[in-house]
């Protein structure tokens, strides 16, 4: 048989470390006695082409064995012999693997489970087993039971879990609270599915590759007992599309019951199984999350934040660098992603994600309630837990092509750390090697290792984050020594030389396993506690949940042993305490609910904690208090946007722009003291004038001359008496991207009032010109007594970033007279406004904030605007939305900027801008915007080569590989258009900015880093617990960006509370309420009733609690 050895590196003899002060050293194999290699040969047969997982490579297993103190340590092998390795102090170990009676047959192993099955206190091993697609015998689980001295013996089939299909991993866990642990098999198809029956499939269950749940039914009898399939009954789905890549077990939303996490590769979502307590599942991932990973490997769950709630790390494979990203596939079809989405699916990005736990929303669907924006999932029987997905804010979204997540703290800082291990043999996914392979699919003579041979090779270094206690983590690669290339798949963490720190150990492909010395101990500084959990006999460990309190730190940890990929840890639970010498107390949740305190807890020792609870039995360890806010009834009203693909328009647009509504404006106008307000409709749909009524609800007043208008897409409203009669007339700007230029459907309206909220349209008072508007503003510029009225340019159809002039409007009682101002040429696309008296003079003033724009101020002096010089580091960004208010109370205005937020790719300095440079570059009549951003110090163009290509056929003459294009700068791609000089917009700040004023200037002020998980789009201030102080809600997201962007939705709506010294702090998303999907374009406060308006979803009207202030004093 022809055979191809695949790129055996010769293992590096030093230990390897970036420089002396590394925090982490490698040890070589003769200091360690850890000489395993998982070597991958490849045949004609035996291949990536053939078996696509054939080099996810093996995992690692983390336990005492033996019972001797020491933390143990075990391989599997994709075409070799496991190892087991025995601890024998000082980082040596001795290879016990033939005296274990481990063996091999010629399986394909994969994942490797520590578990104590039969409850006698000796851990034993769950080996998983997957490829051999064409000889089943060798592709049965094994079950290593530890005979206590020494020995372990297979017997996977007499407990019934010699499961033959295709495994990557396995989890054992209490899930029905019985006493004994049950197990969950991770299994993947080995079968591509490019087009099939989204509902037939689904609904499929697959024999070899369709994930199961078995049912722990008690110790092995002549009678029975051992593991049964409850897949189906339980809810677990077992469709072929289920490739399981990840899998982890933990109570997400602290009932008391183990819930489920799984990775699913391509297509199909993950699935987030919550435990109904009644022995089934649910899976809530949509209500859960607002879209996962797409390729999605390896996962974790941990506390990132210290608010004593489990977070969720998925991994994925967007590279760091331009080149990799460009060279490597990624999904950037929108028309695919439309008919994802059209299926079913979930969104699905490709990169890393972290999902931030914001608690658990007030919804039992078994007696509950929820949000009147959404449907409940049917069947969940605990409460819904939400999570905030930050993970490119965080800075690990981008770690190429990862396996392994682990979050532990590695510096016994006090915060958990995330080390990610990364590599793949082989570029699979290679853009040139794919179009290779397709070219050569006609031609039967190239052997498959030929084939293969075309196919690149890269070699990526591991990643390990350290928390810098923001929600952010830093890259400490190279300080901490983690800058080697490798290829490594499965890892663990463990103290294994028992001085209070974790080492790392990771399984590679094709060279020795690694395993990094933790030099924490060696440099002092920091404490840390380890603890030993001993439950009662009966009752495994697994589910159990520590809190550890030490002045203000809180941490939290479960016990779970399957963590990353393929891999798991029986260990004691880690605790690092930075420079505190003990814990204030200790408590201990068992998995039967019992809890136990310990008070007064030394520091740096290994604590044994025996099941002996003294504190009650509770699933939780304690209520939240009354939210601010909670749902009412909500309104009749739901906005429409028909569905629109501005991308097929202009394909090289950041995002989409027709989906701006609704706003919603607000006054009495039927003058009976209540105030009403009109939510604006989209394309298709009117919009809709709510009465306020006595009861504190709202009424629907239908209006004939709405419906007229109902094929313009309102963008902005604004009440004000414009023909002086007494009452209140409305005037709506329209907008929209599916619009000719000079459409009339975009003209502004104007409707008068009768009096009795009874409006028609008035055809004469409005400039004819006046159309194209993203925001109208209501001011008496003149000081006539009269309302005047600005309206914001907005972008023009198919033209983007050309915008429609900005303009001023002054009342004349019968018409409004464009007044003539050159301040208001070129305030560039302009999505919102605010009239302030920031100078102090009497005059009505004005800010304007748009996309690519400055923050412009224009000065009102007697009625005559003038725009003010913008100063020299003066911000510029993606504005979307600007408030004015006094937070500070000196007696001038201060300003709230909303902006795109910092939960994105694109990154955004003085020094690095991000860049549009627009031109009709390929001669067509339209431009064309071409936008940048900088990757490691240059700037490169934000598409793929087919995104650009496609838009500019002129470049497929210089980049015709793909290769050619990685390496290309947006300068050198602006160089092939040697006649354009191209109009060129920068943005420096992507921040949501507050603008304190000081003396006409304002000066910036950062916002709590809350305030940039999303696009904010909708902002209301007002005192919400009675200080004195005005607090702020903020609210936005934006789920109409490129494929590759994707979602941008973590904001559930947030409150910042004013701290009465110039700043502001978040409340907790649990205690605030509010839990707003979608995106969310208006908000408007109205005595106690908060209003939300969110694009394609009903308007819903929230009430303050009276418990609000009491809920808010303890944030302080």
């Amino acid at each position: 048989m022809k055979l191809l050895r695949l790129l055996v590196w010769v293992p590096l003899l030093a230990a390897c470390s970036s420089s002396p002060d590394a925090l982490f050293k490698r040890l070589k194999p003769d200091q360690t006695g850890i000489d395993f290699t998982n070597k991958i040969e490849e045949t004609e047969t035996d291949n990536v082409l053939n078996y696509e997982y054939f080099y996810n490579g093996g995992g690692v297993a983390a336990a005492d064995f033996n019972n001797d103190g020491r933390i143990d340590l075990y391989f599997t092998a994709n075409q070799g012999e496991d190892k087991l390795y025995l601890n024998e102090g000082n980082l040596k170990f001795r290879d016990a693997t033939k005296a274990a009676g481990i063996t091999w047959q010629g399986e394909w192993k994969t994942g490797v489970t520590v578990v104590d099955l039969n409850g006698d206190g000796w851990q034993d091993l769950y080996v998983s087993v997957s490829g051999n697609v064409a000889k089943p015998q060798l592709r049965r689980n094994k079950l290593y039971v530890n005979n206590q001295n020494g020995t372990f013996t297979d017997r996977a089939a007499e407990y019934g879990l010699d499961f033959g299909g295709y495994t990557t991993n396995a989890a054992f866990f209490d899930y029905d609270n019985d006493g004994d642990l049950d197990c969950y098999l991770l299994n993947h198809n080995i079968r591509d599915f490019n087009r099939f029956d989204v509902e037939a499939v689904r609904a499929m269950r697959d024999s070899l590759a369709g994930h199961r749940l078995l049912r722990n039914d008690g110790p092995l009898t002549p009678k029975g007992g051992g593991f049964v399939d409850v897949s189906a009954q339980a809810g677990i789905k077992g469709n072929p599309i289920g490739f399981g890549l990840g899998i982890h077990t933990a109570d997400l939303n602290g009932d008391g019951y183990t819930d489920i996490y799984v990775s699913n590769d391509y297509i199909e979502e993950d699935y987030l199984y919550l435990n109904n307590g009644d022995g089934t599942f649910t899976d809530v991932i949509k209500q859960a999350t607002g879209h996962v990973s797409y390729f999605s490997m390896g996962n974790d769950a941990g506390d990132v934040n210290n608010d004593l709630l489990p977070d969720i790390v998925t991994m994925d494979m967007l590279p760091e660098d331009n080149k990799r990203q460009k060279l490597l596939f990624g999904p950037d079809k929108y028309e695919a992603y439309l008919s994802m989405l059209r299926n079913g699916f979930h969104p699905e990005t490709m990169r890393n994600m972290l999902h931030l736990n914001q608690g658990n929303s007030p919804q039992t669907p078994k007696g509950g309630f929820l949000p009147s924006n959404e449907k409940p999932p049917s069947g969940v029987g605990g409460p819904l837990p939400r999570f905030s997905e930050i993970g490119q804010l965080a800075g690990i979204s981008n770690t190429d092509w990862s396996w392994s997540p682990l979050l532990a703290d590695f510096d016994n800082d006090g915060f958990n750390d995330l080390f990610v291990t990364n590599g793949y043999v082989r570029d699979y996914t290679d853009n040139d090697f794919i179009k290779y392979k397709a070219d050569m699919g006609g031609q039967t003579k190239a052997s498959v290792l030929e084939l293969i041979n075309h196919m690149p090779s890269t070699r990526t270094a591991n990643y390990l984050f350290r928390n810098e206690r923001n929600l952010t983590f830093s890259n400490q690669q190279k300080t901490w020594g983690f800058d080697e290339l490798v290829l490594s798949n499965g890892a663990a963490y463990a103290d294994l030389d028992g001085d209070g720190d974790l080492e790392i150990v990771t399984n590679n492909i094709n060279e020795p396993a690694f395993v990094y010395q933790n030099l924490s101990a060696e440099r002092g500084g920091s404490h840390y506690l380890d603890l030993a959990l001993q439950p009662k006999r009966g009752l495994s460990a697994t589910g159990t949940k520590v809190y550890a309190y030490a002045a203000s730190l809180r941490q939290y940890r479960e016990y779970t042993p399957t963590h990353g990929f393929q891999s798991s840890m029986a260990v004691p639970l880690h605790f690092g305490l930075g420079g505190r010498a003990g814990l204030d107390s200790l408590v201990v949740v068992w998995h039967d609910g019992t809890r136990q305190k310990l008070t007064a807890v030394k520091a740096d020792q290994r604590l044994v904690v025996a099941y002996a609870p003294n504190g009650g039995k509770t699933g939780d360890l304690g209520k939240t208090a009354e939210p601010l806010f909670s749902p009412t009834a909500g309104l009749d009203f739901t906005h429409q946007q028909q569905p629109l693909n501005d991308f097929s328009r202009q394909g090289l647009l950041p995002h989409m722009l027709s989906y701006a509504g609704p706003r919603i404006a607000q006054g009495d106008v039927n003058g009976d003291g209540l105030t009403d307000f009109y939510v604006g409709g989209g394309k298709g749909q009117a919009g809709g004038l709510f009465f306020g009524e006595k009861s504190g609800g709202f009424l629907q007043k239908k209006a004939p001359a709405f419906e007229a208008d109902k094929l313009c897409t309102d963008t902005d409203a604004a009440f004000l008496d414009a023909d002086r009669d007494g009452d209140l007339d409305l005037y709506v700007t329209s907008g929209g991207y599916e619009y000719l230029p000079t459409d009339l459907l975009l003209q502004s309206r104007l409707y008068l009032n009768d009096g009795k909220g009874g409006f028609t349209k008035d055809l004469v008072r409005l400039d004819t010109d006046d159309y194209g508007g993203n925001c109208v503003r209501t001011l008496d510029f003149d000081r006539d007594g009269d309302l005047d009225l600005f309206v914001g340019g907005s972008v023009v159809p198919g033209r983007y970033p050309e915008a429609r002039p900005s303009r001023l409007y002054r009342n004349d009682r019968t018409k409004f007279v464009p007044v003539a101002n050159a301040a208001f040429e070129n305030l560039g696309l302009v999505n919102d406004a605010c009239v302030v008296d920031f100078d102090r003079d009497g005059d009505d003033d004005l800010v304007a904030v748009g996309e690519w724009t400055p923050v412009v101020r224009l000065r009102n002096e007697r009625g005559t605007f003038t725009r003010l010089p913008d100063d020299p580091d003066a911000p510029t960004g993606l504005w979307q939305r600007i408030l004015a208010g006094d937070f500070d109370r000196d007696g001038d205005p201060d300003l709230i900027v909303g902006n795109y937020g910092l939960n994105v790719q694109m990154k955004a300095s003085a020094a690095l801008p991000i860049l549009l440079h627009t031109d009709d570059f390929d001669g067509n009549g339209t431009p064309d915007p071409i936008l940048s951003y900088a990757i490691g110090g240059k700037t490169y163009p934000a598409y793929s080569r087919d995104e650009l290509l496609d838009q500019l056929p002129p470049l497929r003459k210089k980049y015709t590989t793909y290769a050619l294009f990685s390496e290309a700068t947006t300068d050198d791609v602006l160089k092939e258009f040697p006649g354009k000089t191209p109009a060129v917009s920068r943005v420096n700040t992507l921040e949501t900015t507050c603008l304190v004023n000081d003396g006409g200037r304002f000066l910036r002020r950062a916002l709590p880093v809350e305030a940039q998980f999303a696009p904010v789009c909708a902002l209301a201030a007002g005192d919400l617990n009675g200080d004195g102080f005005l607090d702020l809600i903020l609210a936005g997201n934006q789920s109409r960006g490129r494929v590759r962007t994707g979602n941008i939705d973590a904001s559930y709506g947030q409150v910042l509370l004013n701290d009465r010294r110039g700043g502001f702090a978040p409340l907790p998303q649990a205690r605030l309420g509010l839990w707003l999907r979608g995106d969310v374009r208006s908000l408007v406060l109205l005595g106690n009733r908060l209003v939300v308006g969110t694009n394609s979803q009903p308007v819903v009207v929230y009430e303050k609690t009276p418990a609000g202030p009491n809920a808010l004093a303890v944030v302080r």
